[in-house]
């Protein structure tokens, strides 16, 4: 639709301008990565297809300040989630009465932007959005038979957290995150990450 693609542009100018704009705050241009273990839960129609709480995600954040309290930056990750069904699965060859493994792969890649609370070196609660695309794989097996699809989703994540700094410019980060993977191909996929991560340069 028009008005995703208007919304990435517009992220991607001010991304850019952000990325390029000269230093004046004392941690302006300043780079930060993150590595967080994620786990998962699906809710609306995602926890319909796959529901339960999963264990397995990964996120990854680059960031670049703007000054003392705000920051832009990418995100990207994998998550996952799985369910064991016992019913009736319809396939385009045959109908399937038994046990069936569902599973949701998401790869979000998105443009963020965060705002901290708090003075830089002490313990900072922060909030953050971003917006960008999801590669999400919808997959049913059961037996032989095999239904996948896959599509690439305009979405949207809301985000809040928290930063505990630990020595050397290193931090501890907990946060929830809600990721909106908008309709495609008559599938949208909702979830929630819960996050603990590990950044440098903070």
């Amino acid at each position: 639709m028009n008005y995703r693609k208007a919304l990435c542009g517009v992220l991607a100018i001010a991304l850019a301008a952000a990325l390029t704009r000269p230093v004046h705050a004392q941690r302006a241009g300043r780079w930060m990565w993150s590595a967080k273990y994620s786990t998962v839960l699906g809710i609306g129609d995602t926890s319909d297809f796959a529901g339960g709480f999963s264990w397995r995600g990964a996120t990854f954040d680059v960031e670049r300040g703007l000054n003392e309290n705000a920051t832009v930056g990418i995100t990207f990750g994998w998550h996952v989630l799985d369910e064991k069904t016992a019913g009736t699965e319809q396939f385009d060859a045959a109908t399937i009465s038994g046990t069936a493994f569902r599973y949701v792969n998401s790869v979000p890649l998105l443009l963020t932007g965060n705002f901290f609370f708090g003075d830089r070196g002490s313990t900072r609660p922060y909030i953050g959005a971003g917006a960008g695309t999801y590669w999400i794989e919808n997959r049913t097996e059961a037996g032989v038979f095999l239904v996948e699809r896959s599509n690439w989703h305009f979405g949207l994540l809301g985000e809040a957290g928290i930063v505990i700094p630990r020595p050397g410019g290193t931090s501890l980060t907990l946060n929830a995150a809600y990721n909106w993977g908008l309709e495609a191909d008559d599938i949208e996929r909702r979830y929630w990450t819960f996050s603990l991560g590990y950044s440098v340069g903070r």
